[in-house]
């Protein structure tokens, strides 16, 4: 019984487009990360420089999908002609139509279309990945393709609205009745029906029935469907076919060439019928990409390995051979245009049209950009050639395997990266002719004179044509430079990690150091010159300056940078400390140091001080001489707290009221601001001031809130779309109040006795919306402990943000937005767990939890969290608000901190009396669920691992090299093409990393075409060949297996080496240079070494179909065991003398290991006959599991139980649960839960980490209750299944697997961010008493899995 929970989300871009989402003005930029759906906006930052970028990505919203997005298409509908709607397609064969709900800020399922069902009955293949297909022109049909079978649904377009009813009548009635439909509409709830003059009219859907045909009843010549598009610039639905019909590849082009056939037939959806255009045969045999062009190119370019086509609308070619391999490829090499001394290769290339030019860029892998030039006379195609683009005018934008690219406004494009972070990057037109300065301002006039006519279309111009050529001679003068100007950051893919410690040094500046030995996950990210290491760590690493210690304090603050304010709670004390004499203690006669001291403010930027004590207020001069005090105005009452802000004081005290004053520092003066009479008689908790723009619309007008809101009908009428941009307007002086029944009031200082609330706070609804007070109060618990409503962001950008903590600790955040007419606010959902209510983390709140907001926590506006785990709220551009554990040590009271050190830092006070100055690092990324270093490699890295003894991180990386053939005896093979490029080889090197400054500090270069395959740090025992000496002792080396990459004629040979790092003396002024590899032992063996691991203090290494344990000796190696494989190994894995092998044909083995005397014994096999790509152990109470990862994105949980009769005694291990995952698993590495438990953590290629975790038998039932109720009863974005995500597509082979399925913690957390009447509702469902206490404390619990780290 085990919980699945992903630690960091996917960050590789697959998939991104740039369509009017939310906006008819403006682009979004969609983005789809595996299971993320993200949604950009293009922003100016703030102050904007000539060194800095001009554009920059917002993130709106991010989505969480129950599923793993495989393509993004927008499409324009009848239903909002003004703006796009998005087709997001999952796997394995569906898609759902979504738009933005403005209202709700959040996008809304408009329908599904469900296809796996019948695309599986129509095929005997198993169903893999399908491409969705849209008609550009008119989007009048889309296609979801699953090789020859193609999917089609046809749409109404805009066009189609003005034709007669007749017409429509007459479609419906041709339409076969037998058709399947597979469509599962999810309509909005009052859109079901319409009563119109006492008629009830059905409402209009924007598409019709889909239908299912394969491609060869389309048109008999069409073999198997190589790659299919629909073509741009045609009255009707047209496709370009690419197809063959019989299978040829390099290793019979002798025998026969050119098999690949391209057709385009116009598409007549009535009839299900095709209209041949024309058709070309015998092309090359690796054309395999079908690229559609848009005006003012037209036609489409067929991209192969060695070679580009391009085909007109009317069937003309025009060829370019890219290498000089096209002529060995293809009988027709004469009608080539021969351009083969570019000598490109092709494959993984990105071809992007250049919008409204004669250009197409061409980005190979390797991130060199080249011109696809199309010479025009009018409109036909003179000449094709492909150009090299400089260097010098993309040397910023950095590209590894590119993908999808997404045009947006202002000439910008954005390119999604397979193997290295996206850029955006603009796409900049210069005249060669003139200067730099001036071609800027050019640019900016042609593209606003460009606009204009663009907006200006005159159907009758006789001169269009010949303006047109203008044009096209004008940008032929005009060279672009491709202006780097923002990037999103790519974690994957991730080959490899390992866990580390990251910080030594036990004390910093004489106090224990809060990350002392604290583990760290170190992965790599990148291939090529992109690669980086990637530096997880738990907490945030503050860079600590220096340290205070105290006898007893309990709060601080900090004064203008002068004074140091300490609170002593126990013995009711208050002490003044000047900063710049060393900390003395400073003497006041006024100052009241005899009390405890609950605030301390600043006023006029530090000219004025004000105490708050539980009864009496001070104002006092920068030397803490008073001036006046409203101890008065309190009388009798006792202060509980307090908040200041731009020289006005809100006082809470203890009898529920609240008191506001106009402190003014000029009169030394004050006025008392009255609160509305509404609120007299209403309990007030707590409150806070703000500068806000939430009541910028209802002061002016309350009837935003007297209109209900009416949703739109779906039935085919145009919506309104709204201006989703705020009113230009000052933010205005809001006060927000807490009263006793949980609910949140506002009004400004002015406020006329208007008075509004927040509806529905109590509940913790996902949108919050304003209303009039209700002065009805309810008696219910208050459980609001504190609330602010401020900006958070870094230097870019700034979003207004409304953070609520409860009493359990638990913290709510609500984005303010606007929908068109009014202000609301918005729930983040994918936020950290901090607290929980009904007392079931009791231990998070035993230091007391406050708020504390921070104007510039060195660059960044953001929110501290103090209690037993201190937290710190960041939120960046790029990424949703992220509440980070802040440090290990308890923060009691926290204050901002500025010195000759550290500039914009922070103090905080441990429960230790201890207080340390520090500041946030920047070279940490704070976009991901956990702080993230990036440290840059360069070369590919291939393993990582961990020396704990030396304290570094140790890589295997290559590099690619021309591969040199020659045989076993250094001849050349014969066949050799000389004159022909060579082919790509690759050069290992092992490295070492000093985690000081992340520097390489030394490297060992392995042979050509030698590459390290496995690499691991082992602590061995070391023996004596001597007969005296028979004592052994323990020391850590780095083996490593290499293998060595030859052609397949070649025998695979390998070797492993044997390395310790010793110490050595440092270079000058680097000391991160006192360590260096020393080779101790090497063999080169018959087999390249995939897999190596420590076994009961030995070695074993896997070579070829052998693995063989080997002892360490002080003269060399002795082999001890062994044991014959059906194939390689792909994994091995030690737990004490237990042993799994893994190989990618017969599974998984579980092996003992024994040494008295020396034996490998087979305890039990999979027998489902895995592709192991990775497995690791799992223990829960002495139970032993194993966790597989195949190559079909599948974890398996193996048992080892002799005593369960299926299992045969041991022999077989029994498959316990599958469960389906978006991104293949590269690495899976063990460590302890507790004591006795262990788990398993994991990396994926789209840069997402998880972790696998035992769980008991309680909590297992309560969660799995909790998560068929979420995954049945709860909405889902896109209306997408979470049980199908998960197990609905594997295919078991044993009835009892699943019994017991793996839980999916991101499925079970939803729970913790619904409103409180779901909560209640799904707790009760789950058990009876204390249900909702048991469901949190578990919840917790899964929450703090990696508190080991």
């Amino acid at each position: 019984m085990d919980a699945y929970r992903e630690l960091i989300d996917p960050s590789r871009v697959n998939n991104c487009v740039g369509c009017n989402f939310i906006s008819p003005t403006q682009k979004n930029l969609v983005v789809g990360k595996g299971s993320l759906l993200q949604i950009f906006d293009i922003i100016t930052p703030r102050l904007p420089s000539a060194n800095k970028p001009h554009y920059r990505l917002k993130l709106v919203s991010q989505f969480k999908l129950q599923g793993t997005i495989t393509d993004l298409k927008p499409i324009k509908t009848i239903e909002n002609p003004s703006l796009h709607y998005l087709i997001v397609s999952t796997k394995y064969a569906k898609f759902s139509i979504i738009k933005w709900d403005h209202h709700h800020n959040t996008i809304s399922t408009v329908s599904l279309h469900y296809y796996e069902n019948a695309i599986q009955n129509s095929t005997y293949e198993k169903l893999s990945v399908s491409e969705l297909l849209l008609e550009p022109t008119y989007n009048s049909v889309s296609c979801l393709r699953f090789k020859n079978l193609l999917c089609f649904l046809p749409f109404e377009t805009i066009d189609e609205e003005d034709d007669d009813d007749d017409d429509e009548e007459d479609e419906e009635e041709e339409e076969e009745q037998d058709e399947k439909d597979n469509d599962k509409d999810e309509e909005m709830k009052d859109g079901n029906e319409k009563e119109t003059n006492g008629k009830i009219i059905e409402p209009r859907l924007f598409y019709d029935a889909s239908f299912i045909i394969d491609a060869t009843t389309l048109d008999s010549s069409i073999g198997s469907v190589v790659d299919m598009q629909f073509l741009h610039n045609y009255r009707e639905p047209t496709i370009g076919v690419l197809s063959l019909k019989s299978e040829v590849w390099a290793g019979n082009l002798l025998k026969s060439k050119d098999n690949i056939q391209f057709q385009v037939l116009t598409l007549d959806l009535n009839l299900k019928s095709t209209i041949s255009v024309f058709k070309i045969d015998n092309l090359p045999y690796e054309i395999d990409r079908v690229i559609p062009l848009p005006s003012p190119l037209n036609g489409v370019l067929l991209v192969g390995c060695n070679e580009l086509i391009h085909v007109d609308n009317g069937g003309v070619m025009k060829r370019i051979a890219v290498n000089k391999f096209t002529e060995l490829t293809t009988a027709s090499i004469k009608s080539f245009q021969n351009q083969s001394d570019l000598e490109l290769k092709l494959e993984g290339c990105a071809v992007v049209p250049i919008p409204d030019d004669h250009r197409v860029l061409l980005v190979l892998k390797t991130g060199e950009f080249y011109y696809i030039n199309f010479e025009l006379d009018g409109k036909s195609i003179k000449r094709v050639h492909i150009d090299v683009v400089d260097k010098k005018l993309y040397e910023k934008v950095k590209l590894t395997y590119p993908g999808e690219v997404a045009v947006l406004d202002k000439n910008l494009l954005f390119f999604a990266n397979s193997s290295g972070n996206s850029p955006l990057v603009q796409v900049k037109y210069r005249d060669s002719l003139t200067d730099s300065k001036s071609r800027a301002v050019e640019e900016e006039e042609s593209e606003e004179e460009d606009d204009k006519k663009d907006d200006d279309e005159d159907d009758d111009d006789l001169y269009k044509e010949e303006e047109e050529e203008e044009e096209q001679k004008n940008l032929s003068k005009t060279h672009i430079e491709f202006v780097y100007h923002d990037e999103l950051i790519n974690n994957g893919p991730a080959s490899s990690f390992t866990l580390g410690v990251c910080s030594r040094e036990q004390f910093k500046c004489n106090l224990p150091n809060p990350a002392y030995n604290e583990v760290s996950i170190i992965s790599n990210a990148g291939t090529h010159e992109s690669t980086k290491l990637n530096i997880i760590t738990p907490t945030i690493q503050p860079n600590i300056s220096s340290s205070l210690t105290f006898s007893q304090v309990n709060r601080m603050w900090n004064l203008n940078q002068k004074y140091l304010i300490t609170s002593d709670d126990v013995n009711f004390k208050s002490e003044i400390f000047q900063i710049e004499k060393s900390y003395k203690r400073m003497k006041s006669k006024d100052f009241i140091n005899d009390e405890l001291t609950i605030n301390m403010h600043e006023l006029n930027n530090g000219k004025f001080i004000l105490q708050v004590t539980p009864h009496q207020i001070v104002l006092y001069d920068n030397k803490f001489k008073q001036r006046f005090n409203l101890n008065d105005e309190i009388k009798e009452d006792e202060i509980l707290s307090s908040v200041l802000r731009d020289e006005i004081l809100m006082i809470f005290l203890a009898s529920g009221d609240v008191m506001i004053f106009a402190i003014n520092t000029y009169n030394e003066s004050y006025d008392k601001v009255e609160i509305p009479k509404l609120l007299a008689d209403t309990i007030i908790t707590t409150g806070y001031i703000t500068n806000s723009h939430l009541l910028s619309v209802v002061l002016k007008d309350v009837i935003p809130l007297l209109k209900k809101r009416k949703h739109s009908l779906v039935n085919g009428a145009p919506v309104k779309t709204p201006n989703v941009e705020p009113p230009k307007a000052n933010k205005l002086k809001t006060f927000i109040l807490v009263t006793g029944d949980n609910r949140i009031v506002a009004f400004n200082r002015f406020h006329g006795e208007k008075c509004f609330q927040l509806n529905d706070v109590g509940r913790f609804t996902d949108n919050l919306a304003l209303g009039f007070f209700d002065p009805n109060q309810q008696t219910v618990d208050p459980f609001i402990k504190q609330i602010m409503l401020n900006e958070l962001g870094d230097k870019v950008d700034r979003d207004e943000y409304l953070t609520i903590l409860t009493i359990g600790g638990e913290v709510y955040m609500y984005r303010l937005y606007y929908d068109g007419e009014n202000y609301f606010f918005r729930k983040e959902k994918d936020l950290a767990i901090t607290g929980a209510p009904e007392n079931a983390f009791s231990y998070g709140t035993s230091v007391e939890r406050r708020l504390v907001y921070f104007p510039n926590l060195n660059g960044f506006t953001c929110i501290f969290l103090t209690g037993v785990i201190p937290y710190l709220i960041l939120k960046t551009v790029h990424a949703i608000p992220r509440i980070f554990q802040f440090s290990k040590v308890p923060a009691v009271s926290i204050s901002a901190f500025s010195d000759s050190k550290i500039k914009n830092g922070l103090i905080f006070l441990d429960n230790e009396q201890n207080a340390r100055i520090c500041e946030l690092p920047l070279d940490y990324n704070y976009e991901f669920n956990l702080p993230m270093k990036h440290v840059p490699i360069g070369e590919s890295i291939k393993d990582i691992t961990y020396h704990e003894s030396s304290d570094c991180v140790v890589v295997s990386t290559f590099k690619e090299i021309p591969y040199n053939c020659l045989d076993e005896e250094d001849k050349p093979i014969v066949g050799v093409m000389e004159d022909r490029p060579a082919a790509t080889s690759f050069k290992g090197s092992i490295k070492l990393i000093s985690p000081y400054n992340w520097s390489v500090i030394d490297s060992v270069e392995l042979e050509d075409n030698e590459v390290g395959m496995t690499l691991k740090s082992m602590v061995l025992d070391v023996g004596s060949s001597s007969l005296i000496k028979k004592f052994k002792n323990k020391r850590e080396y780095i083996v490593l297996g290499t293998g060595k990459y030859r052609i397949e004629d070649l025998a695979a040979n390998g070797s492993f080496k044997i390395f310790e790092i010793i110490d050595i003396i440092p270079e000058p002024g680097r000391p991160e240079t006192n360590h260096k590899f020393k080779e101790t032992f090497q063999e080169n063996i018959k087999g390249a070494v995939t897999s190596v691991c420590e076994l009961s203090g030995r070695f074993l290494v896997s070579q070829g179909q052998k693995v063989i344990v080997r002892d360490l000796q002080d003269d060399g190696t002795v082999p001890v065991a062994f044991l014959d494989t059906p194939v390689y190994v792909s994994e091995s894995k030690s737990f004490g003398n237990l042993l799994i092998l893994g190989d990618p044909l017969k599974g998984c083995w579980l092996i003992g290991f024994d040494a008295e005397p020396f034996r490998m014994i087979m305890l039990g096999k999979d027998t489902q006959h895995l592709s192991v790509e990775c497995a690791d152990f799992i223990v829960k109470d002495d139970e032993i599991y194993i966790v597989v990862a195949d190559n079909n994105n599948v974890l398996h949980l193996l048992s080892y139980d002799p005593d369960d009769p299926q299992s045969i005694n041991g022999t077989k291990l029994l498959t316990k649960a599958s469960f389906e995952v978006s991104s293949p698993v590269s690495a899976l590495r063990s460590l302890p839960v507790d004591g006795s438990n262990f788990q398993t953590i994991g990396s994926t290629e789209d840069g997402s980490f998880f972790n696998v975790f035992p769980v008991s038998e309680a909590t297992y039932r309560r969660m799995y209750i909790l998560q068929q109720q979420l995954s049945d009863k709860e909405y889902h974005y896109c209306g997408l299944n979470p049980r199908l995500n998960r197990v609905g597509n594997l295919e078991l082979k044993d009835n009892n697997t699943n019994l017991k399925p793996i839980l999916d913690y991101d499925l079970i957390r939803v729970f913790a961010k619904l409103n409180n009447d779901r909560k209640k509702n799904f707790a009760n469902k789950v058990s009876g008493k204390s249900a909702l206490q048991d469901i949190w404390k578990d919840i917790i619990a899964f929450e703090h899995t990696l508190d080991v780290l």
